[in-house]
């Protein structure tokens, strides 16, 4: 006799269409997840009788409507997650901001300051928190490095002195210069929100049993970022129906990501415009409230209903000034910036995270060994202060891979 070994077991995914078409078997993806990290399946509602026999006994209960929860816990990827954080944010990845190849471009290393006398960065869609890089400069060491802008105008970007860039030659414009946010970057969006369902198999080779969940949308999305450890991604899934086969449904499937795994050692946040080097742990989450309705004549919801995308997270750092608690005090807003980096290179691929409007709700101080931690819940809500360089919206991902 055989029994399902977790080793032998795979999940693949693939989009769907739309609502009520299965994903084309030579579209799924496969997916690695954490030891564990792979849970859920087919539930059903039960309903009793109510009825008083003779007998003084009740019939069988019987099954309604039909759902399927999924959860899948990753290691956060660079590059490894692009379809299920564009069903998360109801958007696609777009390609980032660039000048194109233009001569009016200049840098100053002295200022840390990237400047140009014609167009316009905000115009060509730059915003604060970005990471660019730029080629075509004469000297050689200012190209191809990760400038984390600190402010952006129409004719200047200023770039944080991150120890990574190294010396920068100051540069007068007249060399053809490109300054580009390197990959795509994804937001929730204020019109136009994406509708993605997806199919999901779960496939136990060692005993040819498959499990394929239909018409699934991510339902929620949980984001940890540990001082020592590497970073986390789950995401829930909530469907509308399952059907079992010993044969595997997605033929061929495409690999599993490789990117580079992200851990928290090679992290960074920046709260309200100031770098902290005392953060020691950070979660996210993101729901989307999604549920399934019981119809009459049907054991099937006849869709998976969404609400409103709710960001919400927490964070603990070491206690060294009053900053946090100010904020919580006065009920302030301010933006929370997350950079995590495959390796210290000037160039190193990376995944930020903004969140472009957070308010602190609780701050709580208590003994961390020795020193002192102060632990903070806050939720993050649309940003609409009608600026052109910060992201009118709730969450942004960047990811410097993706082409």
């Amino acid at each position: 006799m055989t029994i399902a070994s977790q080793i032998k077991r795979k999940v693949f995914i693939g989009k769907q269409s739309g609502l009520g078409t299965i994903a084309g078997s030579g579209d799924g993806k496969t997916y690695n997840y954490r030891d564990g990290g792979l849970s859920g399946g087919l539930t059903k509602e039960a309903f009793e009788s109510n009825t008083i026999r003779t007998d003084q006994q009740r019939q069988n209960a019987s099954h309604g409507t039909r759902s399927v929860t999924k959860t899948i816990d990753q290691e956060f990827q660079i590059g490894g997650h692009t379809m299920l954080l564009e069903g998360a944010l109801r958007d696609t990845f777009d390609t980032g901001a660039t000048t194109g190849a233009v001569i009016t471009i200049g840098i100053n290393g002295s200022t840390r300051t990237i400047s140009r006398s014609g167009g316009s960065f905000v115009t060509d869609g730059f915003k604060v928190g970005d990471i660019v890089r730029a080629t075509g400069f004469v000297a050689a060491g200012n190209n191809n490095k990760n400038f984390r802008l600190t402010s952006v105008s129409a004719l200047s970007m200023v770039y944080a002195a991150d120890a990574w860039i190294g010396t920068v030659t100051t540069e007068a414009a007249g060399a053809t210069v490109t300054v580009a946010v390197p990959g795509k970057k994804l937001s929730v969006p204020t019109t136009g929100h994406t509708n993605d369902y997806f199919t999901i198999e779960e496939w136990n080779d060692d005993i040819a049993q498959s499990e394929r969940d239909t018409d699934c949308k991510v339902s929620s999305m949980a984001i940890s970022i540990p001082a020592n450890g590497n970073a986390t991604v789950n995401f829930g899934f909530l469907g509308r129906n399952a059907a079992y086969a010993t044969s595997q449904y997605f033929v061929s499937p495409t690999a599993a990501p490789s990117g580079e795994i992200l851990a928290g050692t090679m992290g960074l946040l920046s709260y309200d415009g100031v770098d902290s080097v005392v953060l020691t742990s950070l979660d996210l989450t993101l729901d989307a409230g999604a549920e399934v309705k019981s119809v009459v004549g049907s054991n099937i919801s006849p869709d998976v209903f969404t609400g409103s995308v709710v960001v919400s997270g927490s964070m603990s750092a070491l206690f060294e000034d009053a900053a946090i608690l100010g904020d919580f005090d006065a009920e302030a807003e301010a933006p929370l910036f997350v950079y995590m980096f495959e390796n210290s290179s000037a160039d190193s691929d990376f995944v930020i995270i903004k969140l472009p409007n957070i308010k602190i709700n609780s701050a709580d101080k208590s003994a961390d060994g020795t020193a002192i931690s102060l632990a903070s819940n806050f939720s993050a809500g649309i940003l609409a202060d009608g600026s052109t360089v910060k992201e009118q919206t709730t969450i942004v991902i960047v990811d410097s891979s993706l082409s």
